[in-house]
C-alpha cells in the first residue's frame, strides 16, 4: 500500500481503497467531535464507528493530532466550496446572499436541538490555548468564512447595492463574531431564542449598509468621476 506524506505526517492515499478507507475515518471523526469534543472523542470510538482497523488508522494519521488538522482542512475546503456554489453566488445580490446563510445556520442549529453548537466554535474554545496546529487551523476557517462574507459585501458596494462608507472585512468580522456568540448561547441554554434574536438584529444591522438614496454610486463609479 503506497501514499505520500502531507506537511504533518498524513498520507495521501494512493488507491481508491485507500481514499474511501480515510474518508470513513475523517467523516467518523467528524461526527463524534462535534458531539463529545476533540478531548472526550478517542481514537478506538473513532476506529469503531469507522469501521476501521487500529494498525490502519497509523497509516493515515500518525497521531490524533495529525487527523484534527486533516479534519480541519477537508472542512475548509469543502465547506467554501459549497458555500460558493449554493449561497455566495457571483451573480445575485449581496444582501439576501448573507442573510440566508445567517437563516441556513439558524435552521441547522435548530434541527439538532441547539446541543451541538458550532464544530469550528466548539474547538476553538477547547483547544486553542493548547494546541498551535489546530488552532492555526481552525482561524483559517473562521478567516476563509470571513473572506467570502467580506467579498460578497464588496462586490455589493461594486454593484451601487450597498454603502461603500464602511470595510467589507470589518463588517463581516462583525457579523460572525455576534453570530457565533449567539450559537454558544443557544447551546448553553439549549434553547433557540439567542439565535433568533441575533439573527434579527443580523438583519437590521445589514439593512444599515445598504446604500440610501442620493448616496453615491458604487466605488468604482466614484473613481472615474
Amino acid at each position: 500500500m503506497s501514499s505520500t506524506q502531507v506537511p504533518d505526517g498524513s498520507a495521501v492515499p494512493a488507491t481508491k481503497k485507500g481514499e474511501e478507507t480515510k474518508a470513513r475515518i475523517l467523516a467518523a471523526a467528524k461526527r463524534l467531535i462535534h458531539e463529545r469534543g476533540y478531548k472526550n472523542t478517542g481514537l478506538l470510538e473513532i476506529l469503531a464507528e469507522s469501521g476501521v482497523p487500529r494498525g490502519s488508522f497509523y497509516f493515515y494519521f500518525p497521531s490524533k493530532e495529525a487527523l484534527g488538522c486533516e479534519l480541519l482542512r477537508a472542512f475548509r475546503a469543502r465547506h467554501r466550496a459549497e458555500l460558493e456554489e449554493t449561497v455566495f453566488r457571483s451573480d445575485g445580490p449581496a444582501l439576501p446572499q448573507i442573510a440566508a446563510f445567517f437563516e441556513q445556520s439558524v435552521r441547522g442549529q435548530m434541527e439538532g436541538g441547539c446541543k451541538v453548537g458550532c464544530l469550528l466554535g466548539n474547538l476553538a474554545a477547547e483547544l486553542t490555548d493548547e494546541n498551535a496546529s489546530l488552532r492555526e487551523a481552525i482561524a483559517d476557517v473562521f478567516l476563509d468564512l470571513r473572506d467570502v462574507i467580506a467579498r460578497t459585501l464588496a462586490r455589493g458596494q461594486q454593484s451601487g447595492e450597498l454603502a461603500t462608507d464602511f470595510v467589507p472585512e470589518s463588517a463581516a468580522e462583525f457579523l460572525l463574531s455576534v453570530f457565533e456568540g449567539a450559537i454558544l448561547m443557544a447551546k448553553a441554554r439549549r434553547d433557540p431564542s439567542a439565535l433568533k434574536a441575533s439573527a434579527q438584529m443580523l438583519s437590521r444591522y445589514l439593512d444599515t449598509l445598504s446604500r440610501h438614496t442620493g448616496q453615491d454610486g458604487p466605488a468604482e463609479r466614484r473613481v472615474r468621476s
